[in-house]
């Protein structure tokens, strides 16, 4: 991790494209402005964390849901959940 000292209205560059500028600094915080460009999306880290776990519990969703298809699809069991009975 790279640790830099900043003070109001000094910024960091990152790459080309980005810059991050102290705006405020008080009593246990600091304001940051950030100018990127519109495609790279900037959270702050709770919301982002949030937006991971969230993604985890679609996919895990997803493949439950694939796999009950599947089970539908081959004929294996009738939606309420009953298998099919060999005729």
């Amino acid at each position: 991790m790279l640790v830099l000292t900043r003070r109001r209205d000094q910024s960091v560059r990152i790459g080309s494209t980005i810059e991050v500028r102290v705006l405020e600094v008080g009593n246990g915080y600091v304001r940051l402005g950030i100018s990127a460009p519109r495609h790279i999306s900037i959270y702050r880290d709770e919301v982002y964390r949030r937006i991971q776990e969230e993604n985890r519990e679609a996919r895990e969703v997803s493949r439950e849901t694939a796999e009950r298809a599947s089970v539908l699809l081959s004929g294996q069991a009738e939606p309420d959940g009953e298998a099919l009975q060999a005729p």
